[in-house]
């Protein structure tokens, strides 16, 4: 994942862990929590790579979307959970659309899948691959800036729509394998 241009990459909150590891020290800024779930996962991505910038849908959200934007602008890969940290699964709020709208950057989609795996009774259905399983990460097309007119919603829908698509196709894929 090497960009030339501002990227804002999402994923799904259940689908996290997959990309983590993989995108450390590529200077990365990721977005996470301010709820007290949210201090623990700063921690951890911070010692494998990423820098962090605090705020969610539900917190703290427009101050951590500017700094963001700001980061973006500076040349930094925004990492972005799409349904987090509440959910409901698979609905993109509307914060990786604003964000790159802003900063004029595309958007990547990124999902993860393995051919075992533990699914969590969460909200999310957070996926744990099984120890040995083989494990697939898959980077979406990326989807182009679209303008600063961009309607923020209508942006949303289009990259909820690529993601879920995305991750079909990864779940497909990583059964067969």
């Amino acid at each position: 994942m090497k960009a030339r241009k501002p990227l804002v990459m999402v994923t799904w909150h259940g689908r996290l862990l997959g990309s983590t590891y993989h995108c450390r020290k590529r200077n990365v800024v990721a977005m996470i929590s301010q709820h007290r779930d949210g201090e623990l996962v700063s921690q951890v991505v911070e010692k494998i790579g990423y820098e962090t910038v605090r705020g969610s849908s539900t917190r703290g959200g427009s101050t951590a979307a500017l700094a963001m934007i700001e980061k973006v602008r500076a040349g930094q890969t925004a990492a972005m959970i799409g349904d987090g940290p509440r959910g409901p699964i698979y609905k993109l709020k509307d914060g990786a659309a604003y964000i790159s709208i802003n900063s004029g950057a595309d958007v990547i989609p990124v999902i993860f899948a393995a051919d075992r795996t533990w699914v969590f009774r969460s909200w999310d259905r957070f996926t744990l691959p099984k120890p040995f399983s083989r494990v697939f990460l898959y980077y979406g097309e990326p989807i182009p800036h679209p303008g600063e007119s961009a309607d923020v919603h209508e942006f949303t829908l289009k990259i909820e729509a690529a993601l879920e698509e995305l991750r079909e196709k990864a779940e497909t894929e990583a059964r067969a394998a």
